[in-house]
């Protein structure tokens, strides 16, 4: 047996007796909740393509549900205007099919990674009304159609609601003249007509929390539904804080959300431990200002290169703790926990808002042992009873 196996063979016993010592038998995410909700993960390629067998190991472990980190967004997709490259996305379909897993598309219309040719002619000017309606249709039109019985949901539309429960003027929107809602619209039409019907559609966004947004986002998917179009769930992104959001925000939009009849998932899940990152993602692009890589902000803003005080660590596992339990008990209108990241050193929170930071922000560290926070988020479900 080569000595990762046997690692990881050891990691496993070793979160199996913190359980029992707990009162808990379940040493998987996946087993512990288990009849609760779906536990899911962000994956990159290497866990799909076999270069990194010890993570695809501890991956297959604890999570039954995948998403695409950047495979399936526009500009992986469709890269250039004659260009297709569906390779990669196809092989992350595959492989949570072959493990039986629920497959994720993410997704279809976002203003951030995606080409610029989508909004204008080959000249760069605009194109009209028309053209990007035409544009919008096609895309979906292809790439749902590609992956008609592949994926189980798509991410229809992502963050297009602003902090004050408008639009954000950007990307398609911007293109639209503002029109925030007919570019939701139009995206969820279309979805609904080339989307097998057994193929859920939902609405992803950040920072749901704010009472403002989640009023625009509640707003959002009533306007939607009014229209005829079908809208299966809202996915709010997660990526917190140790201290922030306030839990009882949280639980509002979770409560909020589920009373609309659709389903609710906890997306993108990380807590960030690194200093200015207070409110998520909501700090600008200030912070790539080069006065923040000189030497006195880079040991204030990159304090834990070395590794996570025990302090620190301890925060970290009493957040999850407390997120966990939010979850559970609100168990039954929640359908998907998923972390944006299997493991530290594959969390985008590495490199934003500051590139080149290192950051602890996921259950597992970089050589894939536990923080303590998994045991405590594995003690969290009652035991089953035998019967």
């Amino acid at each position: 047996m080569k000595a990762k196996s046997i690692f990881l063979l050891a990691f496993v016993c070793i979160v199996a007796v913190s359980c029992e010592q707990m009162g808990h038998k379940a040493v998987s995410l996946k087993e512990a909740y288990d009849g609760s909700f779906k536990m899911g993960c962000a994956i990159n390629p290497f866990m799909v393509n076999g270069r990194n067998p010890e993570a695809t190991e501890l991956l297959l472990t604890h999570f039954n549900a995948i998403s695409p980190d950047n495979a399936m967004k526009p500009e992986s997709l469709h890269p250039g205007p004659e260009v297709w490259n569906f390779g990669p996305a196809d092989s992350y379909c595959e492989f949570g099919r072959e493990h039986g897993m629920f497959v994720l598309g993410h997704t279809l219309c976002w203003h951030n990674q995606t080409p610029e040719f989508f909004w204008t002619r080959p000249d760069g000017t605009p194109k009209s009304r028309e053209e990007l309606v035409e544009t919008l249709r096609s895309y979906i039109e292809t790439v749902v159609t590609h992956f008609a019985g592949k994926v189980d949901a798509w991410d229809v539309v992502n963050e297009i609601v602003a902090e004050d429960g408008g639009f954000r003027d950007l990307g398609w929107v911007k293109a639209f003249g503002g029109d925030g809602y007919e570019v939701a619209r139009l995206a969820f039409q279309f979805a609904n007509e080339y989307a097998p019907e057994n193929t859920e559609l939902y609405y992803n966004e950040f920072n749901v929390w704010r009472p403002s947004k989640l009023e625009g986002v509640i707003n959002l998917v009533r306007r939607l539904r009014a229209d005829g179009l079908r809208v299966d769930g809202v996915g709010i992104q997660a990526h917190w804080g140790l201290n922030y959001p306030k839990t009882e925000y949280i639980e509002s939009a979770i409560e909020q959300l589920a009373a609309l009849g659709v389903k609710v998932m906890i997306t993108e899940l990380d807590v960030d431990v690194l200093p200015i990152s207070k409110e998520g993602q909501v700090i600008g692009r200030s912070l790539q200002d080069p006065q923040f890589q000189l030497e006195e902000f880079e040991e204030f803003l990159d304090p834990y290169k070395d590794g996570l005080p025990e302090e620190v660590e301890t925060q970290l596992a009493d957040r999850y703790e407390q997120l966990f339990r939010i979850f559970y008990d609100h168990r039954d209108q929640i359908d998907r926990v998923t972390f944006w990241g299997l493991h530290d050193g594959a969390s985008w929170k590495n490199g934003s808002p500051i590139s080149g930071r290192t950051n602890y922000p996921l259950l597992f560290k970089r050589d894939l042992t536990p923080h303590k926070a998994l045991a405590k988020v594995l003690a969290i479900p009652e035991p089953k009873t035998a019967e």
